[in-house]
């Protein structure tokens, strides 16, 4: 069975229990109102009864709750809980008249069945269809609420577990930092005296970027003018290897005041990797346009690149920093922030919003 359906037939056999059971176990012919077991007209009116609950539980557990309370949302629910409360107790009422005539009972005020005036003793059962819908979207709501609360706990733990399991990779594929940066010393040291100076200038940012993603990135947030940093250093980098006269086009603009802001280190890199390894071919091919905007307590970051179809990564090069990221965002700005990945034949487009 699909597991969207378990919740809805569950909450069918409960509220079946709950409806039918007083009528099963008792001794007595049991009326409610003109209506009554012994036609079974009583049946009838208490399976709509049925339906409609377990219809207005799943509406206000998965409708009424809402993302944010402020006064728009706020109002929208409760517009949304009057109209679907007025309906279904119009629809209750409508069914209730039908069955009476169908069970040919008395509808007229004052009248009363023959089978009433039969079985003085009986067992009665009230049907308060306004209130009894009222209690139960109320109910819904609340049960809506201990559903969310439960599944953002799941959520939570699950992202621990892949964010420990990510950890552990990335310390597994570490290298003693202290022989890296003496090696990249000794060579910067042979470089210089070779006058090369462009060979100087990579390994300057080279052990820049090593620095960052070691020791500067470690906290829980950065300055986000020290990521953008981070980003023209990477960007330098992978230019260095096309021609100078004629390297692919790849821009950043940045507006706004990024040094106001902070952000988790390193939740950018991985969308210009991406975009280095998709977007520029091995001839130096393609272009690569970025703009970060950071203003009123929103950071907006948008990456195009070109987009070559006829390449295809192989399985085992196919990185996962997509996937991570991705994750890392659910994790640190959990319902603050959206991610759109898009593409066509020619571009592959990225658009990050986080709010702080």
């Amino acid at each position: 069975m699909n597991r969207k359906w378990i919740e809805p037939l569950l909450l069918l056999i409960l509220f079946g229990l709950i409806y039918f059971t007083p009528i099963g176990m008792a001794k007595l012919p049991v009326f409610s109102g003109q209506f009554n077991n012994l036609d079974g007209s009583l049946y009838s009116v208490r399976l709509m009864d049925v339906v409609i609950s377990a219809f207005l539980i799943l509406f206000a557990s998965r409708y009424l709750i809402p993302n944010q309370l402020d006064r728009r949302s706020i109002l929208k629910i409760v517009i949304a809980f009057g109209t679907v409360l007025l309906a279904c107790s119009v629809i209750e009422y409508g069914w209730d008249a039908l069955t009476l005539r169908v069970f040919n009972l008395p509808t007229a005020a004052g009248e009363v069945s023959d089978k009433m005036l039969l079985y003085t003793r009986r067992e009665t059962l009230n049907l308060t269809i306004l209130s009894g819908n009222l209690i139960v979207l109320t109910a819904g709501i609340f049960y809506g609420l201990a559903r969310d609360r439960n599944s953002q706990i799941r959520r939570h733990e699950r992202l621990e577990l892949k964010n420990l399991e990510a950890e552990v990779k990335y310390l597994r594929s570490q290298l003693n930092p202290h022989f890296l940066f003496n090696s990249l010393n000794n060579i910067y040291a042979i470089t210089q005296r070779n006058d090369d100076q462009e060979g100087s200038d990579a390994l300057l940012r080279l052990s820049g970027l090593m620095r960052y993603m070691l020791y500067d990135s470690a906290g829980d947030s950065i300055g986000l003018h020290q990521e953008i940093e981070h980003l023209q250093n990477f960007k330098d980098l992978m230019l260095l290897k096309y021609k100078r006269d004629d390297p692919p086009f790849v821009d950043i603009q940045i507006e706004g005041e990024p040094e106001n802001f902070r952000v988790a280190p390193l939740i950018l890199l991985p969308f210009v990797e991406n975009a280095f390894k998709h977007g520029i071919d091995n001839h130096g091919k393609g272009y690569i346009k970025m703009k970060l905007v950071a203003a009123r307590d929103v950071i907006e970051f948008s990456i195009n690149n070109s987009r070559f179809p006829d390449r295809v990564a192989s399985q085992e090069h196919k990185g996962i920093g997509l996937e991570n990221v991705t994750r890392r965002l659910e994790h640190l700005y959990p319902e603050k922030h959206t991610l759109e990945i898009s593409m066509t034949e020619e571009e592959y487009q990225v658009l990050m919003r986080i709010s702080l």
